[in-house]
């Protein structure tokens, strides 16, 4: 049965699933050896037929509709000077565009990690800034701005990076001096999904276009092209891979015990693979069996790190000798896992799910000798170069999509040697 933890877990986020691929003829049988994840359950149509349900939805949303109409306008008279600035201000961002629609090409989205995107010296001159909001001591963080600077130069752009080293409030100085500096647009990582938006909003009132990377950001800080892997997703499909390997290898437990190694409180990007993680696990098993097995026995931070995520991972292990999976928010937090795993002489025997498609993890999964079941692509380097090109193209008044999904591929045992090389730089 579940713990209090899961429940309140699930209360909370379980219908926040998502994406999933149809389910193939066949069955559930075929689903699995097809690697086809199941899809979000449908509402039923009540009785009277679905003509009678469609004409009372259709008149349900044209009610709401008018309602928000009405809702607009009166919120739109009552409106603070100030806020009808602000409002005006993106209005105009947008109205500043070309006309063009940036839509990418197959050739530019098959293009390898460390290969640019666009032609040579196609934004020369242009000035982009980058606030990242760290960068030693992370390998990811490190490849993400080293691919960005690569594609920046190729682009004849000159980027400037800017080092938040964690901090918040440096982050919002650094965004404040790149709109002082008058760049041509500006990436952001956040580290706060909110807590950067007095900064965020003067880039807006500058009128410079805004993209940010990796780590989501509010809405409120709208408008901005996000560039990222659908990490929910990406949880979801490590969660449900880590289930039907341990169900491989162990046929149904009662309890399944577990840790959740969520990497940063009050991080968006944080919740969304936790959410995934956890409702892929249970979507395998409640499409099996009915039910779930999962017990969380400890839900720990170790903010993306390999050693905060050794230390928890050992003590949790200390308290928990029977621990049966691990969910882990990202490939540094693998690591550390697994050197505390292996501390503690339980090499293989507890099963792990983790996101970004590391070297050394794909690795591990193809020797299949450490326990790690599943990885899923978020590779910085794509994400890097993405940022850095779709920030030209709205420097140069082309409008871009409000999200751009990079690759988000899950790699288990089945797949991994399509992948895996030993001389990649990641």
């Amino acid at each position: 049965m579940s713990s209090k933890i899961l429940s309140k877990e699930l209360k909370k986020n379980y219908t926040r699933r998502a994406p999933r691929n149809t389910c193939p003829a066949g069955g559930f049988a075929a689903k699995l050896q097809n690697n086809v994840y199941p899809r979000a359950p449908r509402n039923i149509c009540p009785a009277g037929g679905e003509e009678e349900w469609e004409e009372k939805e259709m008149k349900k949303r044209i009610m709401s509709i008018f309602m928000c109409i009405c809702v607009m306008g009166t919120l739109a008279a009552c409106q603070p000077a100030s806020q009808k600035k602000s409002t005006e201000t993106k209005s105009t961002q947008a109205s500043n565009a070309t006309g063009e629609s940036f839509s990418p090409t197959n050739e530019m989205l098959n293009t390898l990690p460390e290969e640019p995107i666009g032609e040579e010296n196609e934004f020369e001159g242009l000035q982009i800034a980058l606030s990242q909001r760290n960068i030693a001591g992370s390998e990811w963080y490190e490849q993400l701005v080293r691919v960005a600077q690569l594609e920046a130069e190729h682009l004849g752009v000159k980027l400037t990076v800017y080092d938040g080293e964690d901090d918040i409030t440096k982050q919002m100085g650094d965004i404040e001096t790149a709109v002082n500096m008058k760049m041509d647009a500006i990436i952001v990582n956040p580290k706060d999904s909110s807590g950067l938006l007095p900064a965020i909003e003067k880039v807006h009132n500058a009128g410079i276009p805004l993209t940010v990377v990796n780590s989501a950001m509010s809405e409120e800080a709208a408008p901005f092209t996000f560039v990222s892997a659908d990490v929910e997703n990406s949880g979801y499909q490590g969660g449900f891979e880590l289930a039907k390997a341990f169900d491989e290898k162990y046929g149904w437990k009662d309890s399944v015990k577990a840790l959740v190694l969520s990497a940063a409180a009050q991080e968006k990007e944080s919740d969304l693979r936790r959410w995934g993680q956890i409702n892929g696990y249970n979507d395998y098993m409640l499409e099996k069996y009915g039910k779930s097995n999962l017990d969380i026995v400890a839900y720990q931070y170790y903010n993306w790190q390999p050693e905060p995520a050794m230390t928890v991972t050992t003590d949790v292990l200390q308290a928990n000798p029977d621990l049966d999976i691990i969910f882990s928010a990202c490939d540094g937090g693998c690591q550390g896992v697994v050197s505390a795993i292996e501390s503690a002489g339980k090499t293989g025997k507890i099963m792990i799910t983790s996101i970004d498609g590391r070297k050394s993890v794909l690795k591990w999964i193809k020797d299949g000798d450490k326990g790690v079941a599943s990885t899923v692509s978020n590779d910085p380097r794509i994400m890097g170069k993405w940022a850095v090109y779709l920030a030209a193209q709205q420097a140069s008044g082309v409008t871009t999509p409000a999200t751009f999904n990079v690759p988000n591929t899950c790699y288990t045992k089945s797949n991994v040697d399509d992948v895996y090389d030993p001389d990649s730089t990641y």
